[in-house]
């Protein structure tokens, strides 16, 4: 019997070629949205270089950790892990959903003003989150199912955590030490569905510096670069996106940044300053794909920033902003 065979003309068959990710198709598509337009209103989201970001560790700290910090200047802050109400245990918020809810919460505080809203209340500094659904919703994620828990769960953490800011200031042999002592939430309610997290909501009162800090220092970004850089598995790259867009915002000359620096803000779980580097320019990569008009210069001692366009382009009626302090 002669077996029929089947010509391929050199291309793979179904079986044989390799899956692409959704991810991997979506990517092209985004960068190009990216380049021929500006974001829409719902798109803009804000930052702030810590409070959104790099305050919130990548992965869960080791057991026995006492707090995490970051420090921007003379100030700095510290973020202790309160006691989850669901698991009665201590744990921090981490990851990227505790930077994303931040800087949705960022955003609503920016497009409420001083009017209240179906999410902020500015005169009591009230935030209230009617759903985990609709939450999801605005962020653009899936609105059950793992999605839902997961964020209900680091939703919980995070208005459960503890934040410490602390300004230290020198004089002729030693050091002041002005500690202000903050929670995140002066007060929260938490409405949890057990059958469904996706209809679990709350409502709670962010502390009065929490509040300013996110109204008056955080600055725009594109959530579609930020979902691009979100989309792996480490959180680097957006952190390293959030920090840049608000530093451009009114940088008018050269600005290094050494390497010491940028470990101690951004190196959290990587062990050492060689392989720190190496995933540090990874993720500059990465920024210059969804933020090309950003200009920096690395060198063995430090990452040089070069005043650049900003992310979003400044528009007369847009709300002012201010920078991230760096």
């Amino acid at each position: 019997m002669v077996r029929k065979q089947t010509e391929t003309h050199g291309e793979e068959s179904p079986e044989m070629q390799p899956k692409i990710s959704h991810a991997a198709l979506i990517r092209p598509q985004t960068l190009a949205d990216i380049e021929m337009r500006e974001p829409d209103s719902k798109e803009i989201w804000y930052g702030h270089s810590i409070l959104t970001s790099t305050l919130f560790p990548p992965t869960q700290p080791a057991a026995g950790t006492d707090f995490v910090s970051k420090t921007n200047g003379t100030l700095e802050y510290v973020l202790e892990a309160g006691i989850d109400p669901e698991e009665r245990k201590r744990k921090f918020p981490y990851g990227k959903y505790p930077r994303l809810v931040m800087a949705w919460i960022a955003k609503q505080i920016r497009a409420a003003g001083r009017h209240k809203t179906e999410y902020v209340d500015p005169e009591t500094r009230t935030i209230t989150i009617p759903s985990i659904w609709q939450l999801c919703n605005e962020m653009g994620l899936p609105r059950g199912g793992k999605t839902a828990d997961k964020i209900q769960e680091q939703l919980r953490l995070l208005l459960s955590s503890h934040i410490t800011i602390r300004r230290t200031t020198g004089f002729a042999g030693g050091k002041l030490h002005d500690m202000v002592s903050l929670p995140i939430v002066e007060a929260v309610r938490f409405k949890e569905d057990d059958a469904n997290a996706a209809f679990s909501g709350s409502a709670f009162v962010l502390t009065q510096e929490v509040y300013n800090r996110l109204a008056r220092e955080s600055a725009p970004f594109d959530t579609r670069a930020s979902s691009l850089l979100l989309s792996g598995r480490s959180v680097l790259p957006y952190d390293v996106y959030v920090w840049i867009t608000g530093s451009m915002k009114n940088l008018d000359h050269d600005l290094p940044v050494s390497w010491d620096w940028l470990y101690e803000r951004f190196g959290d779980g990587i062990a050492d300053m060689r392989n720190f580097r190496l995933k540090f320019r990874r993720a500059l990569d990465k920024v210059s794909e969804v933020y090309p008009a950003a200009r920096f210069t690395v060198t063995r001692k430090a990452v040089i920033l070069h005043p650049s366009p900003t992310a979003i382009a400044a528009h007369p009626k847009s709300v002012e902003t201010t920078a991230v302090e760096e």
